[in-house]
């Protein structure tokens, strides 16, 4: 994939991202899948807190609040985004600030995300493997400083040019006025990806709604699917109706056309009309019992029926309930004689 990144006022690099490798590099400038656009520290303020929990939708209202009570940010217009940073003791939150006209400004671009040159830097340091330390990054007019921590940013400023503290930022086959823009490419592989255009949600929300929508849309089509399959389908079983009446006519010209699925039915019907009475099963029994086995009494109503009978052993008198298995008979008592046994059995019809 061939992401472009660059500055608002059009300076910018394209780059090859493999986000299975992990990699990214330089690629010729030229057509690429999508655009990137990288806002200047300048236009940025910034502000790093810690929370004692990890509950990102609880940690979102908090800072939304605290820009907004914040004085001399309350009069602006002002679009917020955060990187979070949990640990064992809670969450470290950088959260940029900036203008909501400044991301107007570049919307024209039609551009697939805005990113911080903050976020972009911060991923650049990561990157080349730096979690503790001071680091900063020489602009025309002004120096980045990002101090980070066990890989945790814990402070970020942005004062006049020419003054440095700690170690300058640089990447491995990057040049220095192309590293922010590289950091923003690492957004697709370092999963630090941070996106003005987008609203800002919990992780967990975010998957939901995600989740949600293609749920909603895998059921529109399946739906959409069906019913336009139920409808062919309906208009094929009419058609083929309309041939086999006309093949029925030209074959039996003084019968009525009837369709198979007519018939069928009105043999489901006569079948169910005529049903099984307790004469069937005692003709049913008489002709399965076997040899050795006598039936003594036969009792029937409502549905349920119940034999005593006489059988040489025990063995036999199973194998006759196994013989109306289709009415559920079991054998519910058995008493044994001198010369074989005597049995119940009881079923359902």
């Amino acid at each position: 994939m061939i992401v472009r990144v660059e500055y608002p006022e059009g300076y910018g690099k394209n780059f090859e991202v493999n986000p299975l490798k992990g990699t990214v590099r330089c690629a010729d400038d030229g057509d690429y899948d999508r655009l990137f656009v990288v806002l200047p520290a300048e236009k940025s303020t910034f502000r790093i807190r810690h929370f004692p929990f990890n509950d990102r939708r609880k940690i979102l209202k908090i800072v939304e609040s605290d820009v907004k009570s914040t004085p001399f940010l309350s009069e602006e217009r002002l679009v917020c985004r955060s990187l979070f940073f949990p640990d064992g003791d809670g969450t470290t939150v950088l959260t940029v600030i900036v203008r909501e006209s400044d991301i107007d400004a570049v919307r024209e671009k039609e551009a697939d995300s805005i990113d911080s040159e903050v976020f972009a830097l911060l991923r650049a340091i990561l990157f080349e493997g730096k979690r503790d330390g001071d680091f900063y990054y020489q602009k025309k007019k002004s120096t980045v400083l990002i101090s980070v921590r066990r890989g945790v940013p814990v402070a970020v400023r942005v004062l006049a040019k020419g003054v440095s503290e700690g170690e300058p930022i640089s990447c491995s086959g990057i040049s220095h006025e192309l590293i922010p823009l590289f950091g923003s490419a690492l957004q697709l592989v370092r999963n630090l990806e941070v996106n003005f255009l987008k609203e800002e949600s919990s992780g967990v929300e975010g998957s939901f709604l995600k989740a949600a929508s293609l749920l909603f849309l895998s059921l529109v089509f399946l739906s959409a699917v069906l019913f336009g399959g139920s409808r062919l389908f309906k208009r094929e079983a009419k058609r083929i109706r309309k041939i086999e009446a006309s093949l029925f006519r030209e074959k039996f010209p003084d019968v009525p056309a009837v369709d198979p699925l007519t018939q069928l039915k009105g043999m489901l019907a006569s079948r169910e009309e005529k049903g099984i009475d307790a004469v069937d099963v005692l003709n049913i029994a008489g002709r399965v019992k076997g040899e050795g086995i006598s039936v003594l009494k036969f009792n029937a109503g409502d549905g349920r029926f119940s034999i005593e009978g006489k059988a040489p052993d025990i063995a036999s008198a199973t194998a006759f309930a196994g013989k109306l298995r289709r009415f559920n008979a079991e054998i519910t008592e058995t008493v044994t004689l001198k010369d074989g046994i005597r049995f119940r059995l009881e079923g359902r019809y």
